[in-house]
């Protein structure tokens, strides 16, 4: 979600004895005290004021976090590319400058950026590649939406601030808004710099519904919602964020989210009772929702255990009334960015928003098969349900329509409410994913940072990325195309390209290279009568695949070096081996190898492999090691 449109003046007297220098530090002190205190709207308009007079890694670095905090993805976007101009940023900012460059629907920018970080933080380079792929997902879906399903604003509920994650409540609709319709005080978030989230009303039983706050029993003064009703109307649990006043300094500390329980009596909502989940307040649990029979309560939470980020989790209702203790909701549901906003339509179906998940930018909506810790068949709800923005909150009136809260362009406000439809005729999106891996030959080792070529032999594209730490790769690829797949990389002998098709069937392929260093060679079988220098026909063989590598390999130059054991003179055996290595050029270029390409340099004994020396006693084959023919790439 974002929020950031409307604009607070801070007013600031500086007394007239203050210097330039003094007046700097002042701001910089409250600017990074509204930092510390989550007060990033306020924070904002400092290091403005600020970065224009004395620029500086630090103030550009909180300012693009203040931004990407409030998810001002525009914003952002400038403000981590100026952190980026300093050559001393953190890598990690090379992430979220491509976070925010894929939700602004900027995918190729955004591949490249994964990249970067990867190669740069060596460690993170399976999730960053994984990124990066991800990106060709999104391009894909954007550029191919479900033209069965039908998005339109619903603007009756919407107005120029936040308005999200409606739910059925009897006759009518309850969202989350930050709108100050009827509010009795004028606290401003310092986070959003708008008021706080509140919880409203709508009849939609009119055609221009009233909308109007929920009691104060529900909408303290902070921060409240979303919420879910008991299918009775007469109970509902929703999110609400405690917040603890500095007297020192009259702010606003922001605390951890709550989920409380209120039910109606005499037509009345009573006091609102916290949770069991987080009563010392050490962590976050928010958005509850309720399985259609009520008898399990979802919701989100970074709470210690999880698998990073927000992850999703359930409780169920015990016969005492109680809720059980929280259970994760497994890997299949939860990754280590966020998953939040669960939602259960009436026919027990599973959803929720990840950005974990392969998506288009910020949270995409995800369905799932299952219940409580067991799920199966993640599937993104693709374009138009999703954008490269942030999507969230949806509700189903049916198996075929409901709304979806997004804060995609074009809206009405900052989140909106959308009306969908068409759900019925969604099909699931066709997957295509090669993956891949590089391995030295000669030890098996994986092979990190080896550079991967994709070429799309329709479309001419290329993608490129690096093999994570495992020496790992993996590409997004689209329906009923050829590729061609090679390591592009000049550490090591090109090696025979792969080639991959795809049909219209969902498919995950696989490309998996042995490469060898560009180092010395040997060449096998290469053997010589004693005193002689011309080939022999058992050495023809493995010529001949010299040959082919070259001519596979047409922007190669190579240099054969020959070596002997240490018998006989060293000068007798250094004019031998040089014409050793002449007989083998001599072959080649009777193959039709440019002559250009190939040097003959001879070493004689002075490179032996083993101890075998003048004076040493050694075996025949301890000899024959020595007396071998090599080759390495000169160009």
């Amino acid at each position: 979600m974002k929020f950031y449109k409307i604009t607070l003046t801070l007013s600031a007297c500086l007394l007239l004895y203050f210097t330039p220098q003094q007046a700097f530090s002042d701001d910089l002190q409250k600017a990074n005290k509204y930092y510390e205190q989550y007060d990033y709207k306020y924070a904002i308009d400092l290091y403005e004021k600020i970065i224009q007079k004395k620029p500086g890694l630090e103030v550009a670095e909180k300012l693009a976090n203040c931004y990407r905090f409030v998810n001002n993805t525009e914003k952002a976007q400038l403000a981590y590319a100026r952190v980026l101009s300093y050559p001393q940023a953190d890598p990690v900012n090379y992430k979220y400058f491509a976070d925010a460059l894929k939700q602004n629907g900027n995918f190729n920018d955004a591949r490249v950026n994964y990249l970067k970080y990867a190669a740069l933080v060596p460690e993170k380079s399976a999730d960053a590649n994984k990124m990066a792929v991800a990106c060709d997902f999104a391009k894909n879906m954007s550029e191919n939406p479900n033209k069965n399903v039908f998005l339109s604003n619903e603007s009756p509920l919407n107005s120029e601030y936040s308005d999200f994650s409606p739910v059925k409540y009897g006759e009518s609709y309850v969202f989350v808004s930050d709108r100050d319709a009827g509010s009795k005080d004028n606290e401003i978030s310092g986070w959003t710099g708008n008021p706080y989230l509140k919880l409203f009303e709508a009849d939609y039983r009119q055609k221009n519904p009233s909308i109007n706050r929920l009691s104060e029993e529900i909408n303290n003064q902070y921060h409240n919602g979303p919420a879910v009703f008991t299918t009775d109307g007469n109970g509902v649990y929703f999110s609400r964020t405690d917040v603890n006043r500095d007297k020192k300094t009259k702010g606003i500390k922001v605390g951890s989210k709550q989920i409380y329980y209120s039910a109606k009596i005499d037509g009345n909502w009573g006091t609102a009772q916290i949770l069991p989940f987080n009563k010392d307040g050490k962590y976050s649990v928010q958005h509850p929702a309720l399985s259609a029979d009520g008898s399990t309560l979802y919701f989100a939470s970074n709470m210690p255990g999880g698998f990073g980020g927000m992850d999703i989790y359930s409780s169920r209702k015990l016969e005492n009334g109680e809720w059980s203790e929280a259970v994760n909701c497994g890997s299949v549901i939860n990754t280590s960015e966020d998953e939040v906003f669960p939602s259960v339509n009436s026919e027990g179906k599973f959803y929720f928003s990840s950005k974990g998940h392969q998506g288009m930018g910020g949270l995409d909506l995800f369905s799932a098969k299952g219940s409580n810790n067991s799920f199966t068949e993640i599937t993104n709800l693709a374009s138009p349900m999703n954008s490269s923005k942030d999507d969230f909150g949806v509700l189903f009136f049916n198996a075929d329509s409901g709304f979806v809260s997004s804060n995609r362009n074009g809206g009405k406000g900052l989140d909106d409410i959308y009306r969908f439809s068409g759900m019925n005729y969604m099909k699931p999106v066709p997957v295509f994913v090669l993956n891949g891996s590089v391995t030295e030959e000669s030890n098996g080792m994986p092979v990190s940072g080896a550079e991967i070529l994709l070429h799309n032999k329709l479309t001419g594209a290329d993608s490129i990325l690096k093999s994570d730490a495992s020496g790992k790769f993996q590409f997004s690829l689209k329906e009923k195309s050829e590729y061609l797949v090679k390591v592009d990389d000049t550490r090591f002998l090109l090696i025979p390209e792969k080639h991959i098709s795809t049909g219209s069937e969902s498919s995950v392929q696989d490309a998996n290279f042995l490469v060898n260093r560009i180092e010395f060679v040997k060449l096998n079988n290469i053997y010589y009568n004693f005193n002689k220098w011309n080939l022999r026909r058992d050495a023809y063989s493995e010529l001949n695949k010299l040959n082919e590598f070259l001519r596979t390999n047409s922007a190669i130059n190579i240099q054969l070096n020959s070596h002997t054991d240490a018998r006989g003179s060293a000068a007798y055996n250094q004019w031998l081996s040089q014409k050793r290595a002449q007989s083998v050029v001599n072959y080649l270029i009777k193959l039709g190898v440019s002559p250009q390409r190939l040097k003959a340099a001879g070493f004689g004994e002075t490179q032996l492999l083993n101890k075998c020396a003048d004076g040493i006693n050694c075996t025949e084959a301890e000899h024959q090691l020595n007396r071998r023919t090599e080759f390495n790439v000169k160009k």
